[in-house]
């Protein structure tokens, strides 16, 4: 009987605890497992898409300061610097076009491809590299 008295006791105890310790309402625990996003299906109407946003182009010292500097102000692996003679030479023996290809390619395993600016656009390579050539 005692033992009988004490199961029932423990009981009422542990029912008592948790329903204390359940404060929160289903709808706040419905809310809390919500999923984090949804998947949108091939022919549901799921939204808009996001608007693009105009960038503006970077000038070609922008690009220099940003990517090529750590080279062509130094020199390393004999990079011309900025408005070296070279550059002119360079450009009349292979022309504007093969040196933003260069640009774009890597150029003798030490230049990388896009001079390390992924994101730039053919105009600001060749802004960076008229900065290279002509200084201004």
């Amino acid at each position: 009987m005692q033992f009988l008295k004490l199961s029932f006791l423990v009981a009422v105890l542990s029912t008592t605890l948790i329903v204390i310790g359940q404060d929160e309402s289903k709808e706040t625990v419905q809310d809390r497992l919500q999923p984090f996003g949804n998947i949108c299906m091939q022919g549901e109407d799921c939204g808009t898409v996001a608007p693009i946003t105009v960038s503006v182009s970077r000038s070609g010292v922008e690009v220099y300061n940003a990517h090529c500097f750590a080279c062509h102000a130094t020199g390393v692996s004999e990079a011309p610097l900025v408005g070296a003679e070279e550059w002119q030479t360079r450009l009349d023996e292979k022309g504007a076009e093969t040196l933003l290809a260069n640009t774009k390619t890597g150029f003798n395993v030490v230049m990388p491809p896009m001079g390390t600016c992924i994101n730039c656009t053919d105009t600001e390579l060749q802004a960076a590299i008229d900065y290279l050539i002509y200084g201004e």
